[in-house]
């Protein structure tokens, strides 16, 4: 009897009792040396042994991003998060978290997007140290 209880409460609630995960990747930066042009990151992806890899039905919860340039932060600067599926979300500073991406697939690819409008060279050029994101997905 209490097997059967116990099957039925998985079945029932089956979605509340979804397995979650992570993943995070931290890639190397970019150098962009003139304004109005834009700048995209490596590739942020789950790693090849990544249980997300293995869930084709996984979806994101929230994703929490982090960059870290060297020198000042020139005046203007946009950056976006972007998945491989054209969602992107405008980020507004060097680190956070978003839900813009919920529902999406969590295996996707992210890329960040470094611009700085205008024209001509920069001096100094915006150097990006390092990107992360992790994933939560369930």
């Amino acid at each position: 009897m209490k097997k059967a209880a116990l099957w039925l409460l998985l079945c029932v609630s089956g979605q509340g009792l979804a397995a979650s995960g992570s993943w995070s990747d931290t890639q190397r930066g970019v150098t962009l040396q003139n304004r109005g042009v834009m700048a995209l990151s490596a590739a942020l992806a789950a790693g090849e042994s990544s249980p997300v890899r293995q869930r084709a039905s996984a979806t994101i919860t929230t994703v929490s991003w982090k960059y870290e340039l060297m020198g000042p932060r020139p005046a203007g600067l946009q950056v976006q998060l972007c998945n491989t599926m054209n969602r992107c979300v405008a980020l507004d500073g060097d680190s956070g978290q978003t839900r813009s991406f919920y529902g999406q697939a969590a295996s996707s690819p992210m890329r960040l997007i470094y611009f700085v409008p205008g024209k001509g060279a920069m001096n100094p050029p915006l150097r990006v140290l390092s990107n992360q994101v992790i994933v939560n997905y369930q």
